[in-house]
């Protein structure tokens, strides 16, 4: 098992780019029409993520997210995980790209791990 010290600047890197995506993916399922119970979710999840993103950005330490911060990151990474899956499947990707996107989802996947451990 694997501690937060094991985290790195590539991992925030690896955090940061999910939590933007993300936020990237929320802006656009904004943009449809949704019920105000559904807007109300998704804003809160913006919110949540834009926060941490903004706080690594800041401090790019794993030290300066609160435990509940670390849960939002983790969402926010496997938000991303979900997105690269879904962009796997575009038959329009060169193997280049299908390359790339594993490797971030590897790593969105390992960064997972150690803050599951």
């Amino acid at each position: 098992m694997k501690s937060l010290a094991s985290i790195n600047a590539k991992d925030i890197e690896t955090i940061k780019m999910a939590l933007n995506d993300a936020i990237s993916d929320i802006n656009m399922e904004l943009k449809n029409a949704l019920s105000e119970t559904k807007m109300k979710e998704v804003m809160e999840y913006k919110t949540r993520y834009t926060r941490v993103y903004d706080k690594l950005r800041t401090n790019p330490s794993i030290y300066a997210l609160a435990e509940y911060e670390l849960d939002i990151a983790a969402g926010g990474l496997n938000d991303a995980i979900e997105m690269l899956e879904e962009n796997m499947a575009d038959d329009d990707l060169d193997d280049q790209e299908k390359s790339d996107i594993l490797t971030y989802k590897n790593d969105c996947q390992r960064v997972i791990d150690i803050l599951a451990g």
